[in-house]
C-alpha cells in the first residue's frame, strides 16, 4: 500500500506543472523592485529531463561546454535571474543572478580564481572580480551574482532586501512566474507596461510595411499596442523542448487579432529576438493575449536562456574536474574556452546576417561580447583570457558603431601591445543584400536602399544610417582583427599544449 501511495504522488508530480519552491520564492523576494525582466530556471529539472539525460547536458557542461546548452554548472539547483532592461537599446543596465546550490560553495577559491580579495559586505562574504561581476554568499548554498553594479549599489540592495519575505517586483512579473498558468523549467517575464509612447507607435504603424495598403484606424491600433502589459516565455522540457511566447495587453485584441501576429514578428525581428521557429509557430489568440507555440531546438533554447545571463557560470568550484594534473586541467579548460569563443563568433555571424537594421545588429554584437566576457575562466590559459577580453572590447566597439558612435580603430589596434601577429588568409563574406545598398562584411553592416517615410523622422534616421554606413570599412577592420587574434591564439595554444585547438 505504501508503495502504491508513493507511486501515486510521483505520478501527480509528473502531471502537475512545477511550481516555485519555497527556496525559489525566497530568491524572488530578493529581486529589486526596479527589475523589469525576471526569469526562473529549474536547472536541476532541465538536466534531469528526458532529453537532458539523453543528450547528457550536465556532463557536456564539463566535457564540451561549446556544444553545451545551459550556462549553469550542474551544482546549481534553482536560479532566479533579474535585470533592468533599457527599452530603447534592448540592453541590460544591470543583471542579478540568485542561485540555490546543491552543496556548499568555496568563496575563497572563487576569490583566488578571480585574482580578487575575499571581503565582507554588509557582513556577507563578497568578491568583486575584474569582469565587473560581484559575488555574494547570502547564506550557505545560496549565492548572488550581479553585473554592472558598483559596490555601493550592491550594499544598498543587500540592506533593502535583507529579511524580505514577499516579492516586490511588479504584479505582472509575479503573476507570469508564479500564476496558475506558469509552467515549464524555464520561465521569463518582461514587464512592458508604460514603455511605449502613443505618438511614436502610431508613426511606426503608419510607416510599417506590414500594414501597407491596410485601411485602419491607426489611433485605435496604437492605443491597443501601447496597452501592452508584457511578454512571457515558457519552456517545458521533456523528451522534446516545447516553447511559448505570449504577449499580454490590457485591452481586448479581437478587432486587430489578424494583424497582431505579423506585427509581433516584425517587432521581434527589429529588436534582435531570434527564435528560428517563431514564424512557423502555432498562434493562439486569447481575449487580451497573443501566444506563439512551437517545439524548439537546443540552439533556440540556448538563445532564450541567454536573454538574462549574469556570470553564474563562474559558480563552479572545480569539484567535478576529472583532470589529474594542473597542466591537463588548464589544457582541457582552455580548449573548452576557445571553443566557446568560436561558437559565439559563429552564432553572431549567423544572427547578424539575418538582422534587417542597425539596432538588431548592435544588439547581437553586444550580446556576444557579454557572453564571451562572462565565460567561466577557471584553469584557462592567461593568454587566452587576455585574447577573450580583447575580443569582447572589439565586439562592443562594433556595437557602438552600429548605434552611431564613431570608431577609434587606432585605439583598438593598440590593444595588441606590439605583439607579433602572423596574419593568416582571412575568410569573410561580402555578398550584397538585394534590398540594401551597402554590402556587408562578416554580416554586420546594413543601410536601407530607400526610405518611404514622409516626415523628418525618416530624414533623421537616414542621416544616422549614413553615419553608420560610412563606418562599415572600419567595422570590417575590427572584425578582421578579431579573426586574426583568435587564429593566432589558436596556433600558440596548439603549440604550447601539443594538441590541436
Amino acid at each position: 500500500m505504501a508503495r502504491l501511495v508513493r507511486f501515486a504522488f510521483a505520478l501527480m508530480a509528473m502531471l502537475v506543472p512545477s511550481k516555485l519552491s519555497f527556496a525559489s520564492d525566497e530568491l524572488l523576494a530578493r529581486v529589486p523592485a526596479a527589475a523589469n525582466a525576471v526569469a526562473w530556471v529549474n536547472v536541476e529539472g532541465l538536466f534531469n529531463s528526458k532529453i537532458g539525460v539523453k543528450q547528457t547536458w550536465g556532463r557536456r557542461y564539463y566535457t564540451d561546454f561549446a556544444s553545451g546548452l545551459v550556462a549553469f554548472p550542474p551544482t546549481v539547483q534553482t536560479a532566479v535571474l533579474a535585470a533592468k532592461i533599457d527599452a530603447e537599446s534592448i540592453s541590460a543596465e544591470w543583471e542579478l543572478g540568485l542561485v540555490r546550490l546543491k552543496q556548499p560553495f568555496a568563496m575563497k577559491k572563487l576569490a583566488e580564481r578571480e585574482s580578487a580579495t575575499l571581503e565582507k559586505l554588509e557582513g556577507l562574504p563578497f568578491v568583486a572580480s575584474e569582469r565587473k561581476a560581484c559575488f555574494i554568499e547570502l547564506r550557505p548554498q545560496t549565492l548572488a551574482v550581479t553585473n554592472h553594479q558598483n559596490r555601493q549599489d550592491v550594499a544598498r540592495w543587500l540592506r533593502d532586501s535583507r529579511g524580505r519575505e514577499q516579492p516586490v517586483v511588479s504584479d505582472y512579473l509575479r503573476e507570469a512566474l508564479t500564476g496558475p498558468d506558469a509552467k515549464g523549467q524555464y520561465r521569463l517575464a518582461l514587464d512592458l507596461q508604460d514603455v511605449l509612447h502613443f505618438d511614436e507607435v502610431k508613426l511606426r504603424l503608419q510607416n510599417s510595411t506590414v500594414l501597407k495598403n491596410e485601411k485602419l484606424d491607426f489611433d485605435a491600433l496604437a492605443k491597443l499596442i501601447t496597452s501592452v502589459r508584457g511578454l512571457q516565455i515558457h519552456v517545458d522540457v521533456t523528451e522534446k523542448i516545447e516553447g511559448s511566447v505570449q504577449i499580454d495587453f490590457a485591452d481586448e485584441i479581437a478587432a486587430y487579432a489578424p494583424l497582431l501576429p505579423k506585427l509581433a514578428l516584425a517587432a521581434f525581428e527589429k529588436n534582435g529576438v531570434s527564435i528560428d521557429e517563431l514564424p512557423a509557430a502555432r498562434v493562439r489568440l486569447g481575449t487580451k493575449s497573443l501566444t506563439f507555440e512551437s517545439s524548439i531546438s537546443e540552439i533556440s533554447l540556448r538563445r532564450i536562456i541567454s536573454f538574462i545571463q549574469p556570470s553564474v557560470g563562474h559558480l563552479d568550484d572545480g569539484s567535478h574536474s576529472s583532470e589529474s594534473s594542473p597542466k591537463s586541467a588548464e589544457q582541457a579548460a582552455s580548449r573548452r574556452f576557445y571553443g566557446m569563443i568560436q561558437m559565439q563568433l559563429s552564432d553572431l555571424e549567423k544572427q547578424a546576417r539575418k538582422a534587417k537594421d542597425y539596432t538588431s545588429s548592435a544588439h547581437w554584437f553586444e550580446t556576444a561580447a557579454k557572453k564571451i566576457s562572462q565565460l567561466p575562466s577557471r584553469d584557462v590559459d592567461p593568454e587566452l583570457l587576455n585574447c577573450s577580453a580583447s575580443v569582447s572590447t572589439k565586439l562592443r566597439a562594433i556595437a557602438r558603431s552600429l548605434r552611431g558612435v564613431p570608431l577609434d580603430v587606432g585605439a583598438l589596434q593598440f590593444e595588441k601591445k606590439q605583439q607579433a601577429y602572423v596574419y593568416p588568409n582571412n575568410y569573410y563574406v561580402s555578398t550584397p543584400w538585394t534590398n540594401y545598398a551597402v554590402s556587408y562584411g562578416a554580416g554586420y553592416a546594413y543601410a536601407q536602399n530607400r526610405v518611404e517615410y514622409r516626415n523628418n523622422f525618416a530624414e533623421i534616421e537616414a542621416k544616422q544610417a549614413k553615419v553608420i554606413a560610412d563606418a562599415e570599412k572600419d567595422r570590417q577592420k575590427i572584425w578582421d582583427m578579431i579573426i586574426d587574434e583568435t587564429s593566432v591564439i589558436r596556433s600558440r595554444l596548439s603549440q604550447k599544449y601539443e594538441t590541436e585547438f
